[in-house]
């Protein structure tokens, strides 16, 4: 960036009341970005992290990456006031390729969707006020199609 860049939206001090924690994987951005501001809300707070909701678990991910996100979780409780919480898995995730190499494209996919209603779970559990929704991004042709996961 040779210059500076002034966003065009104005800045609103008031908290968002969601949460969406998703993947990292870029190539998934744009799409992420496009359901989250028509579907869940324009301003919602975003964690995106290698494998998204499979880090909830630590026997899943790792302790570490559990702990992390715990203490990110009791941050936007504490602060920004949540009230649900929205969990995006996606296709052909590399989290899951590195994680899983036994497993064909098929398997991955069943446990994608088992994990994500795990960390549904396990989130519900520890913060039972928040409304919880799972939904898995799966690619169509060239389109990337948005299905709730239940």
């Amino acid at each position: 960036m040779d210059s500076k860049y002034e966003a065009s939206r104005p800045w609103s001090e008031a908290r968002p009341h969601t949460l969406v924690v998703c993947c990292s994987d870029g190539r998934w951005h744009g799409q992420n970005a496009e359901f989250v501001a028509r579907e869940v809300d324009h301003r919602a707070d975003l964690l995106a992290i290698p494998g998204g909701a499979a880090v909830v678990d630590p026997w899943n991910s790792s302790f570490d990456e559990a702990r992390v996100f715990d203490k990110t979780m009791r941050l936007f409780i504490e602060y920004h006031e949540l009230s649900s919480v929205w969990l995006i898995s996606h296709h052909d995730c590399a989290f899951y390729r590195v994680r899983h190499p036994e497993l064909d494209e098929t398997a991955r996919l069943v446990r994608q969707r088992a994990d994500l209603l795990r960390a549904a779970r396990l989130i519900q559990e520890g913060y039972p006020q928040l409304r919880l929704r799972c939904v898995h991004a799966s690619l169509v042709g060239d389109k990337v199609v948005f299905e709730p996961v239940n």
